[in-house]
């Protein structure tokens, strides 16, 4: 952040020059003019963010200056300095939107208490800029890269990059993930400032970082949820580079399509398609469709998924490749596919979960054929909310997201981030909470021995159902048996 000094005594400016402390105030570069017309050359050639103005001054006084700077359209805040306490002075310089009126001698806590305020502000909008700039861009809108060269000047950003992630994945805030997080957006609130809301939420982060050797700390750190994808740019240096930098999150965050993990963008990571032996496999498809053969139809629906994972197949192709596949196998597809509204196909953003796709589809080719009830080809979250009715009553059998992922033609990252996003607990630990409460209540009203509460609750080993029984309640199940 620059501050320039418009004063035509020399005194003013060395008395600045001795008081003023860059770091304390977050300043980058301090200039000087002693007249209006050096001002004005300073400011389009520097562009400083504020200004301390003398009104009276040869050349070209304060006020005069004040009038070419609205004339022109140059946008810095103005703190006037003055010897001459008249209000018409005072009453011009807020036509002119001056942030301040200041008299002569110079009170140093008041100008440094001035100066601390309106560096904060000016910080504050310059983050509310890159914010629009990257609510825009989630939203669709192609970013200028020079608009953030004057919000990165402002900051003090000589080093950067962006990371892109789904916000329901990860509970972090700017705040707690990392104090080189300059700001952040999501989809959500973007839309809350400039345009409509999306099907999906992902969260855009800026941050600021030394070199590129703390980017790569920064991205290879391990993060608690291991079933998160997030996507970071290369790091960057120039701020005209911004608008591709956040791209480059974003198609970072697409390379975690086939499996979830922390990806660093790599130009050309997808190969492009090659269509015979994917053709091969879905006229298997079409045969089987025809057969009603559903277990061919499982086999046949993993077998070309794992083709396009073999050959990194890009996702946007996969996505066509599916809908339009649908489409020839059942014309009827489109009014299941309106259904489903809010699924995988309907955003571009929505590239990153092979996993999700891949079993949204056999889905809805089972419904299609084989006259499933229409609820068992909804979306993502009415499986979860299915799978999660199938936990409370049959909280004895293996539950593990692998066995839920086949039986309910789900991926098992999917149970697990959406049954969290809807229930405000995590799938594992929801599964614990059943279990234990029903063990409670056969303890409580049965004479069943310890070994059958155990398997009844989903518990192999009656020892094992001890030890989990006693850190949840914190006593024995014998000990809570007795207390009744």
């Amino acid at each position: 952040m620059k501050l320039l000094i418009v004063d035509d005594q020399n005194s003013v400016h060395m008395f600045f020059e001795k008081m003023l402390s860059v770091d304390a105030f977050g300043l980058t570069r301090i200039l000087h003019a002693y007249n209006g017309k050096e001002a004005l050359e300073l400011l389009e050639a520097k562009k400083p963010d504020i200004m301390m103005l003398d009104v009276k001054m040869p050349v070209m006084d304060g006020m005069e200056t004040l009038c070419r700077i609205k004339e022109r359209g140059i946008c810095v805040h103005t703190i006037i300095l003055s010897a001459y306490n008249e209000f018409e002075y005072a009453r011009q310089a807020l036509l002119y939107d001056v942030k301040d009126y200041l008299l002569k001698p110079i009170d140093w806590k008041e100008v440094s208490d001035l100066l601390t305020s309106l560096v904060q502000h000016i910080k504050k909008e310059a983050v509310c800029q890159i914010q629009y700039i990257m609510a825009d861009f989630l939203k669709g809108q192609e970013a200028i890269p020079d608009t953030f060269v004057l919000p990165f000047e402002t900051l003090d950003i000589s080093g950067y990059g962006f990371l892109c992630f789904r916000s329901e994945d990860l509970e972090w805030t700017a705040d707690s993930m990392d104090k080189s997080i300059i700001c952040s957006i999501s989809t959500e609130s973007a839309a809350n400032i400039r345009t409509e809301s999306s099907a999906e939420n992902f969260t855009l982060c800026l941050a600021a970082i030394d070199n590129d050797s703390s980017w790569e700390t920064l991205w290879r750190r391990a993060f608690p949820d291991e079933t998160a994808f997030i996507g970071f740019s290369l790091f960057q240096e120039d701020a005209a580079n911004a608008a591709d930098a956040m791209k480059q999150a974003v198609d970072a965050l697409k390379q975690g399509f086939y499996e979830p993990g922390i990806y660093l963008y790599e130009e050309n990571f997808f190969s492009p398609p090659s269509s015979a032996s994917e053709m091969e496999i879905a006229e298997q498809i079409q045969t089987a469709y025809t057969k009603r053969d559903v277990q061919q139809l499982k086999l046949l629906v993993e077998r070309l998924f794992n083709l396009f994972r073999r050959n990194k197949t890009q996702p946007e192709y996969v996505q066509e490749f599916c809908y339009s596949f649908l489409l020839q196998l059942n014309k009827d597809f489109i009014t299941t596919f309106q259904k489903l509204k809010g699924s995988a196909f309907l955003s571009e953003f929505n590239c990153y979960d092979a996993a999700s796709l891949k079993n949204m589809v056999l889905r809805i080719i089972i419904n299609m054929q084989c006259d499933f009830e229409p609820s068992q080809a909804g979306t993502d979250s009415d499986v979860v909310c299915r799978i999660k009715e199938y936990i409370d009553l049959h909280y004895d059998r293996d539950l593990s997201l692998d066995t839920m992922s086949k039986h309910f033609f789900i991926g098992k990252y999917q149970i697990s981030r959406i049954f969290k996003k809807t229930y405000d607990i995590n799938y594992s630990d929801y599964i614990l909470k059943i279990r234990m409460e029903n063990a409670a209540l056969l303890l409580k009203s049965t004479s069943c021995k310890l070994y059958e509460i155990a398997h009844r609750t989903g518990f192999e080993e009656t020892s094992y159902f001890s030890n989990v029984f006693k850190k949840y309640y914190g006593i024995t199940p014998n000990e809570y048996r007795k207390e009744k």
